[in-house]
């Protein structure tokens, strides 16, 4: 999954938390003004990392308060595309490797 992902998921959470449809979930709009309490809120975000395959440290979870803040929490806790960190890792490798001298000239 991608950050470009956790609207839909999010959208989906909210419909099957509060039994409502949010319509927009704008970044700006206030949690609690939509009608979220704290316990709907945990309820959600698992929801989310179970769909995302994520994680969300605890400690996190206490500065959530917009509909943003939830976007850029759930983003930052998204795992990094395994093997990019691998591939480029290889890529550098290789460019640092020496060429032998006869392999070189066997053009």
């Amino acid at each position: 999954m991608t950050p470009s992902d956790i609207p839909q998921v999010l959208h989906r959470a909210y419909q099957q938390v509060t039994q409502r449809d949010p319509g927009t979930l704008d970044r700006d709009a206030d949690i609690r003004a939509l009608g979220v309490d704290s316990v709907q809120l945990l309820e959600m975000i698992v929801i989310a990392e179970t769909e995302l395959g994520l994680r969300v440290p605890d400690a996190a979870l206490g500065g959530v308060e917009t509909v943003g803040d939830l976007y850029d929490m759930l983003g930052e806790a998204l795992p990094q595309t395994q093997g990019q960190g691998r591939v480029q890792a290889q890529a550098q490798a290789q460019a640092q490797v020496p060429v032998p001298v006869e392999a070189r000239g066997a053009r």
